[in-house]
């Protein structure tokens, strides 16, 4: 259970990259509303982004799990593989939301004592929780039957619902800025 564990940790790294993917952007954020770059275009490209940084850390976590402990079973590999399916797409959908509807500033200077936005700190470890929740519930039923390539088919399905609903928020997230664009901008250009 080694090597779950270790990409769990790795996924709470990025909780801040996924759930405010704007909020590094200040005073750019004007740009996105006066290009003709939609911006479904500029979210898919950071979550792009997020999700490379993320599954090279996971592979990086992997391996050292493995160097230490020896190499894991392959059961475990493809259900801890096919959680990740699962687990990326959910944090990444429910990142772009929290990100148009709950956005904070972040000073790259300041990065580790600054105050952002309390409910989206929250939410997104509650959200957190859940996906992890969902995982490790999961992998103690396989472990209890005895068959850990079961979750694997288990995973999946969350997977496909997890993509999904992220491919539908991507598809609104063009209506959620714009509605949302005089927050965006006067919460994301605010100095301190």
């Amino acid at each position: 259970m080694a090597l779950p564990v270790a990409v769990v940790y790795a996924l709470l790294g990025f909780t801040q990259f996924f759930y405010n993917n704007l909020g590094a952007e200040g005073a750019g954020i004007q740009v996105y509303f006066l290009s003709p770059t939609p911006i479904r275009t500029v979210l898919l490209a950071k979550n792009m982004f997020h999700s490379v940084l993320f599954v090279l850390a996971a592979l990086l976590a992997g391996v050292l799990v493995s160097l230490r402990l020896g190499a894991p079973d392959g059961a475990m590999v493809a259900a801890t593989a096919a959680w990740l399916i699962f687990a990326l797409p959910s944090n990444l959908a429910t990142g772009n939301v929290f990100s148009l509807t709950m956005p904070f500033r972040i000073n790259p200077g300041r990065i580790g004592r600054q105050r952002g936005s309390q409910s989206n700190a929250l939410l997104s470890m509650l959200m957190q929780l859940g996906i992890i929740g969902i995982g490790a519930a999961v992998f103690a039923i396989c472990w209890f039957l005895g068959n850990m390539w079961l979750a694997v088919p288990v995973f999946l399905a969350l997977a496909a619902g997890a993509v999904y609903s992220w491919l539908r928020v991507l598809r609104n997230v063009d209506a959620m800025a714009n509605n949302r664009r005089d927050s965006l901008i006067s919460t994301l250009m605010k100095t301190e």
